[in-house]
């Protein structure tokens, strides 16, 4: 297994799922992880369960940029760098078709699928050292769709757009998406 001793690695989503998973695995081999997450308790508790000192927890709320911003200025603050970054902050909802779609469905979605991998990608470009490498949580569902989750699946649409675009963009960091 690769070590990522001594990496600076930031994660969204972090208090709960593959956010998690991701987090003890990165910890598991040594990395310095910034956990970022609207659920102070579920972060809390991620922090307690993760091997290694030294890792920080932020309540953000990714669809605000200044929140990122500030996150991430936190964490290079705190370990003088940014190695890497996973940005599996995301939320799920369905049962809806387009016709009876909301605004309010569309913005919240929208806000924390899309424009927060938006503000992440932004945020930790201003920071990631070359070599580094970001994953953003994409889904099968924004490459192929499925009834009654339009809003969703556009979602993740953008996120993959985002994240391809952006890897073209920046030379010597990787840029990827997982669609789990």
């Amino acid at each position: 297994m690769a070590s990522f001793d001594g990496k600076s690695i930031a994660i969204t989503g972090a208090a709960s799922g593959i956010g998690l998973a991701v987090a003890k695995l990165l910890a598991s081999r040594r990395a310095q992880l910034s956990l970022a997450d609207m659920n102070k308790a579920g972060l809390e508790a991620a922090l307690k369960s993760l091997p290694g000192d030294g890792h920080i927890i932020t309540q953000v709320d990714v669809s605000d940029s200044q929140e990122v911003n500030a996150w991430i200025e936190k964490t290079v603050s705190v370990f003088g760098k940014l190695n890497g970054a996973v940005n599996m902050a995301g939320v799920f909802t369905h049962g809806t078709c387009l016709r009876d779609e909301t605004d309010d469905k569309w913005d919240f979605i929208m806000g924390v699928n899309a424009r927060g991998v938006f503000n992440c990608l932004r945020a930790e470009l201003h920071h990631i050292k070359s070599g580094g490498s970001i994953v953003s949580a994409a889904s099968v569902d924004g490459q192929a769709g499925f009834a009654n989750a339009s809003v969703y699946c556009a979602s993740k649409h953008a996120v993959i757009g985002m994240s391809r675009s952006a890897a073209k963009e920046n030379e010597n960091i990787r840029i990827n998406c997982v669609a789990p």
